[in-house]
């Protein structure tokens, strides 16, 4: 399904008019989830009551589905995949004579980054030392989970708010995390875009809050 292209005519385009059953079931990967929410800002009601009843289903068959804890592989595979970000997979960038130059053009598209609204541009990647640096943007509501860090990192914010603990962080912010610290679950309520330099390396902690 292609949901990228949709607007206030997304009925009369011809998309899936499961659209709002998929969204509430977290079916849609973050492409087409934020295509969707961008055609519920445009304002269609038929969608938003359709999400809104069957978000109502949705928790009340939740409500009453007993948890039951993943097998010890069953985990082991999640925590592998979620693990498997874009940025470790990323080549080494080279730089000649000392200098290395990226012209805004030559960055690229964002990319998903494999958390639902969060998304990644590359920079540069200096593998021989376990460091990237890249841009992250965080849409409105989003989060990052809680992970722990093989190696220092430092952050910018570029623009918006990035909730951390207790702490908020606003443009022009800057935070910096020691080798073996952890970092809490961050957030954002009206998005943001971060400036981040760390290791390639960072072990997400699931368990966390």
């Amino acid at each position: 399904m292609n949901l990228r292209n949709v607007g206030p005519d997304f009925h009369s385009s011809g998309a899936p008019e499961e659209a709002p059953a998929l969204y509430a079931a977290g079916a849609m990967d973050p492409r087409e989830a934020q295509a969707f929410e961008e055609h519920l800002a445009a304002g269609c009601v038929r969608c938003c009551e359709a999400l809104k009843n069957l978000e109502t289903a949705v928790d009340a068959l939740l409500a009453g589905i007993e948890p039951v804890a993943p097998s010890p592989a069953t985990r082991a595979r999640v925590l592998e995949a979620a693990n498997a970000r874009p940025w470790t997979a990323w080549s080494p960038d080279q730089a000649r004579g000392g200098l290395f130059t990226l012209s805004a053009a030559a960055q690229g598209e964002w990319q998903p980054t494999g958390f639902a609204g969060v998304w990644v541009r590359r920079l540069f990647v200096d593998a021989a030392n376990d460091r990237v640096t890249a841009l992250f943007k965080l849409e409105p509501g989003t989060s990052y989970p809680a992970h722990r860090h093989a190696g220092p990192e430092e952050c910018l914010v570029v623009e918006g708010d990035l909730h951390v603990g207790d702490e908020v962080l606003h443009r022009g912010d800057y935070q910096r995390a020691a080798a073996g610290s952890q970092h809490p679950v961050q957030s954002t309520a009206g998005g943001c875009v971060l400036l981040i330099a760390g290791s390639m390396r960072d072990e997400l902690l699931r368990d966390c809050a």
